[in-house]
């Protein structure tokens, strides 16, 4: 939870972190997230933060199953209209923007759904479709659609994606440590 914070603030302690929560929907998104993993749904927190949960979700069209594999350090710019498929798997400290949809392929030789990697950046309005990778590093452009894998640190581009460079998202991303 507090990899999360980190990336939403520059400041420290309970209070900072109190009012980032209260202000950013991103970082409050995260915070209730975290609650619903740490806490079954049989435990009175468990049952508050599922809630606040699906007011958040619905609030903001954001459609993430608490049960999806997420690395620490997931960062949401610009908030809203996200859908990302439960059996995606993202890595830590990943930078993911407004109208970004990760999903299924339901058949096919791509059938299954992504698993990303670390430090990804994925712009807006972008598509992440099948059982790719996207590697380590990866930037994807805003409006791509991509449905095939990505080598760490490549810069994808385009609708049909193509990779157009090898400088990945480094100095792109968020308040990384």
């Amino acid at each position: 939870m507090y990899q999360d914070l980190k990336r939403y603030t520059t400041g420290q302690g309970f209070l900072n972190n109190f009012k980032t929560i209260r202000k950013s929907p991103g970082a409050r998104f995260m915070f209730y997230l975290r609650g619903c993993e740490k806490y079954t749904k049989k435990n009175p927190l468990g049952v508050l933060y599922r809630m606040l949960y699906a007011v958040i979700s619905s609030q903001y069209n954001v459609e993430l199953p608490h049960t999806t594999s997420i690395g620490k350090g997931l960062y949401f710019g610009h908030f809203k209209n996200i859908t990302i498929n439960q059996n995606t798997v993202i890595g830590e400290n990943c930078n993911i923007m407004q109208g970004v949809t990760i999903g299924n392929e339901s058949r096919g030789k791509r059938k299954g759904t992504p698993i990303i990697g670390d430090r990804v950046l994925i712009g807006p309005n972008s598509v992440v479709v099948g059982k790719i990778k996207i590697g380590n590093d990866a930037l994807i452009a805003p409006l791509t659609f991509v449905n095939f894998d990505v080598p760490a640190n490549a810069v994808v581009l385009g609708n049909p994606a193509k990779i157009i460079g090898d400088n990945g998202s480094s100095g792109y991303l968020k308040n990384l440590i």
